[in-house]
Parts: C-alpha cells; structure tokens; sequence
C-alpha cells in the first residue's frame, strides 16, 4: 500500500508540474497592445525608427511584432530604447510609405504595491510547493503517519 501511495504522490507531482503557472502569471501580467505608426523611409533607408505609445514589458522585443501594409516589407524588429521607447524597425523598402503596426505587450497591473510583489513570487512559491510536497508526503508515507 506504501508504494502505491508513493507512486501517487508522485504522480500528482508529475501532474501539478505540467501545469503551465508561469504562461498563466505572464498573462495576468500584460496586455496585448497595438499601434499603427506612419513612416516614410527615404531613399538607401530599410529602417525606421517608431515611439510606442506605452512601454514594452520587460523590454523584451521577442514579443513584438511589426506589419507593414506595403507588400514588399519585411519589417523587422530590431532594437529597443528604454529611455524613449523607440523601436527600430527594419526590413522596409527604401524610399517608400507605409502603415506599420506593431503588436506589443506591456504591463496591465495598475497600483503596483502588494499585488504586483505576491504576482512576482508566485512562479518562486509554485516551485517551493512542488519541491516540498513530495518530499513531505513520501516521508509521512514511510514513516507512517499518513
């Protein structure tokens, strides 16, 4: 009875491990934000510069992403300024218009304070939980307290 109760703990491990807590806290972190920018590139220019209108999350670009309504495009997301928050966008033809739209995540929390520090340490105590729990209960198991 002691290994069948030993291999479920380690099941329901196995289990509670595969849920996808840090997906979820991300989620419930950001919001997905789109702005339309218009840019004229001049001739020898297949980059330009746009000023998002909120700050990118973490200032991660490889959430971003950048659609141009001019064919020949491939836009590009090449950098990020902090202090600015200018994007470069490259992959555009030289010497021509276009709309671009960029697609962004950035941060959805309002108040900060308590909530915003619990959100950051839930991916910390999930980790703790699922460290703790079997070694727990496969010790109650066969010491014989459960």
């Amino acid at each position: 009875m002691r290994i069948f109760q030993a291999f479920l703990v380690m099941m329901t491990t196995a289990i509670l491990f595969l849920l996808p807590v840090s997906a979820g806290i991300y989620d419930f972190r950001t919001d997905v934000r789109e702005d339309s920018f218009n840019v004229t590139t001049g001739v020898g220019e297949t980059t330009a510069d746009v000023v998002l209108v909120k700050a990118l999350y973490d200032d991660d670009i490889s959430t971003v992403t950048a659609l141009s309504d001019n064919a020949t495009d491939t836009p590009t997301v090449d950098s990020y300024d902090t202090a600015t928050r200018a994007l470069t966008v490259g992959g555009l033809q030289a010497d021509s218009s276009r709309e671009i739209t960029v697609s962004y995540d950035v941060y959805s929390l309002t108040g900060g304070g308590a909530i915003d520090t619990l959100i950051s340490r839930i991916d910390l105590i999930w980790l703790i939980c699922l460290i703790a729990f079997p070694a727990v209960a496969l010790a109650a198991i066969f010491v014989g307290r459960a």
